[in-house]
């Protein structure tokens, strides 16, 4: 369990003492209590200490760092703002604050404060990985960069600040800086879930997918769940050809959220590789009806389409892929198949002549449509 600073109960002599209920007896139980790592029973102390000396900023302190241990944010972040209306100038508290409001997504007050604490104590380092943090969740991937740099010229051991970074370089696919970030990390972070899960897409962003299975399945078990981590199991199950393990992954993503288009993508391509071509094109069409305008989902359908021998259906979307700007040139390989089989050899021949203009892929593929032309 994280630890949390706690102020110490020495900075409280100036209480008056008694055999009584008295705000400093509760308050040296609730540290002694955190120093057993005992989170709730320092909380009801404290709480007790509040009571009855409520113009103690320490003991509002104390409290609200316990109660972000709790994962209490609003109760936390009452307790910081009774204790600034006291005494605002102490960075540490500020930080809790930050903190506090960072995580109920009160993005610009959370700023405010972590920004205040930076100003009392520049070289503290955790309002900089806040900071970074808020900026990652606004996909403003450069300024958090700058944000963890700058917490870990104070701190080298500051673990968000380390995951904050590392996942800036992975959002700016600057992969190789990614993983060296985290590689470098790993001997003193060890087997955080959040670590593990960062660490298994980064790999599969270098396809390097049989570390990146095993390092998210250890992620798995180590606690961490959700949509991201079983899409990424999915993918890295893929492209080792796993195609079995990469639909039940697949499904768990989506089981946890149907909203996810990439999921129902990498579902859709690992049906088609299960021969079950209903289904792939079902999930296709899951993933349009989320992103309609995505080329490459259509180009998808497209293909179904074709195994299928649908091939009207095929030209129709191919042709409609093709009325857009940038399209994908396979495009044109797939229509040219697909007029082809209809009949229609001069527009599959203009078809397989653009497809070779704009073509700058595998070279085998040119060459298979050099030898289509020479038949039209």
């Amino acid at each position: 369990m994280r630890r949390f600073s706690i102020v110490a109960a020495g900075l409280l002599l100036a209480f008056t003492v008694s055999c009584g209920d008295s705000a400093l007896k509760y308050y040296n139980l609730g540290v002694e209590a955190a120093q057993r790592n005992e989170i709730d029973e320092a909380i009801v102390q404290w709480q007790k200490s509040a009571e009855i000396n409520p113009s103690d900023p320490d003991t509002r302190y104390n409290l609200g760092m316990a109660l972000l241990e709790r994962e209490e944010y609003a109760e936390a972040e009452n307790q910081f703002l009774a204790a600034a209306r006291i005494k605002s100038d102490d960075y540490r508290l500020q930080y809790g604050l930050g903190h506090s409001l960072e995580m109920q997504g009160k993005y610009a007050e959370a700023k405010r404060a972590y920004r205040y604490s930076i100003d009392l104590k520049s070289n503290f380092h955790p309002p900089y990985a806040g900071l970074g943090a808020i900026a990652l969740d606004q996909n403003l991937y450069s300024t958090a960069e700058k944000y963890a740099t700058e917490a870990l010229r104070y701190s080298p051991f500051d673990k968000k600040a380390t995951l904050v970074l590392a996942e800036a370089y992975y959002m700016q696919q600057n992969y190789q800086a990614a993983y060296a970030q985290l590689i470098s990390s790993r001997s003193w972070i060890g087997f955080e879930p959040d670590y593990l899960l960062l660490l298994g897409k980064v790999m599969n962003a270098r396809h390097m997918y049989a570390d990146a299975r095993q390092t998210l399945l250890t992620a798995k078990d180590a606690g961490k769940s959700g949509t991201d981590l079983f899409l990424h199991l999915g993918i890295a199950s893929f492209e080792i050809n796993e195609f079995k393990d990469a639909r039940e992954y697949c499904r768990l993503a989506l089981y946890r959220d149907d909203t996810n288009a990439e999921a129902w993508t990498r579902l859709a391509r690992t049906e088609y590789e299960l021969d079950n071509l209903e289904e792939s094109l079902e999930a296709w069409n899951r993933a349009r009806a989320l992103t309609p305008d995505d080329a490459e989902i259509d180009l998808g359908i497209a293909i179904i389409h074709i195994r299928m021998r649908n091939f009207e259906e095929a030209v129709s979307v191919l042709e409609k892929i093709r009325a857009g700007d940038n399209f994908p040139p396979r495009t044109l390989y797939y229509l040219g198949h697909s007029l082809m089989r209809l009949g229609r050899r001069e527009e599959a021949r203009k078809s397989f002549e653009l497809f070779l203009v704009k073509w700058q892929g595998d070279e085998a593929l040119a060459d298979e449509v050099r030898e289509i032309l020479v038949t039209l």
